[in-house]
C-alpha cells in the first residue's frame, strides 16, 4: 500500500508552476534562467494581481508581460507604449517568437487600424500595442469594451507621474480604461526602470492600482564605471570627448558602440559636426529631424554601421543594444532619474562600460532655462538640484544614485570617487571656483540700494507696466547691451544705464523682494511681467475716463488679436527677412495662403510641415527647422 503524502501548503503545485514557467521561458524565449525580479512579477500577473515592476535598464522588463501573454491562449494583453518605433520593434520581436501581436498607431491608415482592432476583438491577436493618445480616443474606447483582456500593461510607467522625469499628461488618464470596461477584473502591470518612492506612490494612485505587488530590483550596476569631468571651457570639453572616443577614431572596428547625449538640438548638431571633422563615423538623432531620417539613423546605429551616436533625450527609450561601451553626457541632463536611465543604456550585456558626465555651470544654466519653460518648473528645479549634488558630493557615484531611489549599497569601488587617492584636483578646483561664484553673486544681491535708486526702479515700472520681466528690467537699468536688451531696443530707452554701476543681481533681488511683499505684482505665469498695483488702477481709471460708451478712446472696439493671426504675423516677418537675405521675391519663399495654412495647422514636426499643402520637401529642407522653432513656442 502506497503512503499518502499530505501537502497542506500546496508546495508541489508551486514547484510545478515554477517548472512550467521555466519550461515556457526556455521554449518560447530561449532563456534558461529568469533575471532578478522577473519571475516574481510574472507570477503576480498570472495570479491576477496589480503589479508595479521597477527593474533597471537592461533587466528584461518586456518579458514580464510577454511570457504571460505567450502562456495565455484566448485573452488579449493590451500594452500602452509611448513610442511608435518601440511598438514596431516589440511587435516584430513577438512575431518572431510565434506570439500573435500587432500595433495600432498613426503610421497606419484607418482601414488597417480597424482590421487590427477587429482581429483583437475576435481573439486572433495575443498582444496589442497602442499609444496612450490612441487608447483614450473615443473610437478606441468604444471597441475597448468588446476586448477580452488578460492584462493592461503600462510601459515606461514613470511617464504617469508629474514627479517623474518624463511626465506625459495623457498617461494620467489611463485609469479610465479599467473603469469603463464591463469586466474590470484584469490586472494592471506597470513597468519602469526609474521611480523614486514618491513616483511609485503617484503611479499606483493615478492608475487606480489595488494593493499592487511591488517588485523592486537593485539599482546597482557593478559593471558600470561612473565619473564626472569638470571642463573649464567648451574647447576643453571637446578635447576630452575626443580623448574618450579615441578607440573609435578613424573608423577603427572597436567592439561596441558609444552614445553622446546633449541637452539641445543645436548642441547635438555642433558635436556631430565636430566629430565628423575629426574623422569619426557618427550619426545624429533629435526631434528636429524627419521621421524617415531618424529611422535611418537608428538603423545605421543598431546595425553597427555607425558606432557613435550624438543625440538628445529623444533617443533611447526602449533601445535594446547590449554592447554600448560608453555613454557621455556632454551637457547636464534635467534630472538624476533621466541621467540614470540614459547612462544605464551602457553595458546591458554585463560587460565593463563607462558613463561620463561633463559638468559645467553654463550647462546647468541652460537646463534651468529649459525647465523654466515647463509648466511644472518648481518640480523641475528640484529635480535639477539632485544633479548638482551628484556632481559636487565627495561620495561614491553609485551610492548616490541608489540612495536617490531609496536603496542603500556599499561603495562600488570603480567610480572616480572610489578609485581616486586623495582629492581630485579638477573637482577641487571646480568646487572652489563654484563656491567663490556663489559668494560673489550673494554679495552682489546684497548690495544696498539708495532711496533714489529704488525710486528709479519704480518709475521704470510706472512707464512700462506689465511689459517686461525682472531680468530685462535689471539689464536695462544697469546699462547692459545683451541680445534681449537690443531685441526690444531698450538701449534707446531713457532708463537705459540710469543705475550704471549697480550690480544687476541687486536690482533683480530688489524686484523679487517686492514681489514677495506684494509691492510689485506679476502678470502671466509662463512669461511673468511686473507692474505696480496702484499705478495699474490709476491707469485703468484714466483709460476709462478717456473712453466713450463703446469702451475705446476713438469710438471703436479694438478686438484682441487671435492666436492664429499672431502666429501668421511672425511667420510673415520670418518670410520677409528670408526674402531680403536671399534677394528673392516674397512669394518665392512662401505664399501668404501657405503661411496661413501653417498658422492654422501648427505642425509640430518636419514631416507634419511637409504634409501641409504648398510646402514640399525642398522648402522643408531649407526653411523647415526655422518654421518649427517659431511654432514651438505657440505649440507649447
Amino acid at each position: 500500500m502506497r503512503n499518502l503524502i499530505v501537502d497542506p501548503f500546496g508546495i508541489q503545485e508551486i514547484l510545478r508552476v515554477t517548472l512550467d514557467l521555466r519550461s515556457e521561458l526556455k521554449t518560447k524565449f530561449g532563456f534558461s534562467e529568469f533575471r532578478p525580479g522577473q519571475e516574481e512579477a510574472i507570477r503576480s500577473v498570472l495570479e491576477g494581481k496589480d503589479t508595479l515592476a521597477i527593474l533597471p535598464t537592461g533587466a528584461g522588463k518586456s518579458l514580464i508581460y510577454q511570457l504571460p501573454a505567450a502562456i495565455q491562449t484566448n485573452k488579449l494583453t493590451l500594452v500602452i507604449s509611448p513610442l511608435i518605433a518601440l511598438m514596431k520593434d516589440q511587435t516584430e520581436s513577438l512575431l518572431a517568437k510565434g506570439i500573435p501581436a500587432a500595433f495600432c498607431n498613426s503610421t497606419q491608415d484607418e482601414v488597417e487600424q480597424m482590421t487590427i482592432l477587429a482581429k483583437s476583438v475576435k481573439g486572433e491577436i495575443r498582444v496589442l500595442l497602442v499609444s496612450p493618445e490612441r487608447a483614450l480616443s473615443n473610437g478606441f474606447l468604444r471597441i475597448f469594451r468588446e476586448l477580452d483582456l488578460f492584462s493592461l500593461v503600462v510601459d515606461e510607467a514613470h511617464c504617469v507621474s508629474q514627479w517623474g522625469h518624463d511626465f506625459r499628461p495623457e498617461y494620467r488618464q489611463i485609469h479610465v480604461l479599467r473603469e469603463r470596461h464591463p469586466r474590470p477584473n484584469f490586472p494592471i502591470l506597470a513597468l519602469t526602470a526609474t521611480a523614486t518612492e514618491r513616483v511609485q506612490t503617484d503611479v499606483q494612485s493615478s492608475l487606480g492600482m489595488k494593493t499592487p505587488t511591488v517588485v523592486l530590483s537593485t539599482f546597482f550596476r557593478p559593471n558600470l564605471k561612473f565619473s564626472v569631468k569638470y571642463p573649464a571651457a567648451e574647447r576643453d570639453k571637446a578635447d576630452r570627448l575626443i580623448e574618450l572616443l579615441e578607440p573609435w577614431k578613424d573608423g577603427r572596428k572597436f567592439p561596441g558602440r558609444a552614445i553622446v547625449y546633449c541637452a539641445t538640438r543645436k548642441k547635438t548638431d555642433e558635436v556631430y559636426d565636430l566629430l565628423k571633422d575629426f574623422g569619426f563615423s557618427v550619426g545624429k538623432y533629435h526631434a528636429g529631424r524627419t521621421d524617415g531620417i531618424r529611422e535611418r539613423t537608428q538603423n545605421a546605429y543598431t546595425s553597427g554601421k555607425v558606432p557613435i551616436l550624438v543625440a538628445t533625450n529623444a533617443f533611447g527609450m526602449g533601445m535594446d543594444q547590449p554592447d554600448v561601451r560608453l555613454v557621455v553626457h556632454y551637457q547636464v541632463p534635467a534630472s538624476l532619474e533621466a541621467y540614470y536611465q540614459e547612462a544605464g543604456r551602457a553595458g546591458r550585456d554585463g560587460l565593463g562600460s563607462e558613463c561620463v558626465l561633463f559638468y559645467k555651470a553654463g550647462d546647468v544654466a541652460t537646463q534651468t532655462f529649459m525647465l523654466s519653460k515647463e509648466t511644472n518648473f518648481k518640480g523641475g528645479d528640484t529635480l535639477l538640484k539632485y544633479i548638482k549634488e551628484y556632481a559636487n558630493k565627495e561620495e561614491c557615484r553609485q551610492v548616490q544614485l541608489c540612495s536617490y531611489f531609496g536603496e542603500t549599497i556599499s561603495p562600488c569601488g570603480s567610480c572616480d570617487i572610489c578609485t581616486e587617492i586623495g582629492a581630485n584636483l579638477h573637482r577641487s578646483k571646480f568646487l572652489k571656483t563654484e563656491a567663490a561664484k556663489v559668494q560673489k553673486k550673494n554679495e552682489k544681491r546684497d548690495y544696498p540700494l539708495s532711496e533714489w535708486e529704488e525710486e528709479t526702479i519704480q518709475n521704470f515700472l510706472k512707464e512700462h507696466p506689465a511689459v517686461f520681466g525682472k531680468t530685462i528690467i535689471a539689464k536695462t537699468l544697469v546699462g547692459k547691451r545683451t541680445k534681449d536688451v537690443l531685441r526690444y531696443r531698450m538701449e534707446r530707452n531713457p532708463f537705459h544705464g540710469k543705475l550704471d554701476g549697480i550690480p544687476e543681481e541687486a536690482v533683480v533681488a530688489k524686484l523679487e523682494t517686492w514681489v514677495e511683499q506684494k509691492k510689485v505684482l506679476v502678470a502671466g505665469a509662463k512669461y511673468p511681467k511686473l507692474y505696480l498695483p496702484n499705478f495699474a488702477k490709476i491707469k485703468s481709471k484714466a483709460t476709462s475716463s478717456n473712453s466713450d460708451e463703446t469702451g475705446s478712446s476713438n469710438g471703436k472696439v479694438k478686438k484682441p488679436p487671435t492666436l492664429n493671426s499672431q502666429i501668421l504675423k511672425e511667420l510673415m516677418n520670418y518670410r520677409d527677412r528670408k526674402a531680403r537675405q536671399l534677394k528673392w521675391k516674397k512669394f518665392m519663399v512662401f505664399q501668404n495662403p501657405v503661411l496661413k495654412r501653417i498658422a492654422e495647422r501648427k505642425p509640430r514636426s518636419l514631416s507634419e510641415l511637409e504634409a501641409t499643402k504648398g510646402v514640399g520637401p525642398a522648402k522643408v529642407e531649407r526653411f523647415g527647422n526655422d518654421i518649427i522653432e517659431i511654432l514651438s513656442k505657440w505649440n507649447e
